[in-house]
């Protein structure tokens, strides 16, 4: 399982909380538990990569400017 390349996000993360709510609410079968699982697997992995690049753009924003 791939995530769309274009995948913003909020979208993962939306994502992401619509399959909590599922699993929240007991409305995912056993046939689909474990592809809804690999895919919050990827997606969470997506988010935290994600607010990684994010912090260190900041990070060198940041220096750069306390350079200046």
């Amino acid at each position: 399982m791939e995530l769309d390349k274009n995948l913003k996000y909020d979208e993962a993360l939306e994502k992401l909380q619509e399959i909590v709510t599922l699993l929240e609410r007991k409305e995912i079968t056993i046939d689909e538990l474990s592809g809804k699982v690999k895919e919050a697997k990827l997606l969470v992995e997506f988010c935290r990569e994600k607010l990684d690049e994010t912090e260190d753009e900041i990070k060198k924003i940041i220096k750069t400017d306390q350079e200046d």
